[in-house]
């Protein structure tokens, strides 16, 4: 039985310290907006918003990792809890709670990936708008200066043709 609440409390370690991993999720993306929301491309700090990119991955990386061991070592423990649930009762609520506050934190951080996914979309579309102005602006000035160049040729030839007659 001591050995069992051993591996109870180390799953209740472990998710701990997911659950401060995920905290760490959820400050990096609200940083991450804070860097993209109510910016221009140009604005945007893309040096700092790639290196929360970076700091996000390590926190996932790890967060798998405890998810591995956690995962091995519920199925060490499984039989025994689930044939004398009395016994664990108290463990197992703990690790009933803790699971509950990273289901909550798992949605919240997925609303604010896919918020900040919105918000670079918008950079984005933005900016390829912009250049889609710009690219038809210099055609129109490309093509107004050879029709002028143009114009300007031909009543330059039909001044000489004038003179020739």
């Amino acid at each position: 039985m001591d050995e069992i609440n051993n591996y109870l409390q180390v799953m209740i370690d472990s998710l701990n310290k997911k659950e401060a991993l995920l905290d760490r999720l959820i400050e990096k993306n609200n940083a991450q907006e804070a860097c993209i929301k109510g910016k221009t491309y140009e604005e945007v700090d893309w040096n700092l918003f790639n290196l929360l990119v970076e700091e996000k991955g390590v926190a996932i990386d790890r967060i798998i990792a405890i998810d591995e061991g956690f995962e091995s070592t519920y199925k060490l423990v499984k039989d025994e809890v689930t044939s004398n649930p009395d016994k664990y009762r108290d463990k197992v609520r703990i690790l009933q709670e803790i699971i509950t506050r990273l289901t909550d934190k798992g949605a919240h951080i997925q609303t604010g990936e896919e918020r900040n996914r919105q918000i670079i979309d918008n950079i984005f579309l933005a900016t390829r708008q912009e250049i889609k102005k710009q690219r038809t602006g210099m055609k129109v000035a490309t093509t107004y200066y050879n029709t002028m160049r143009n114009s300007v040729i031909r009543a330059a030839e039909d001044s000489i043709l004038d003179q020739k007659k």
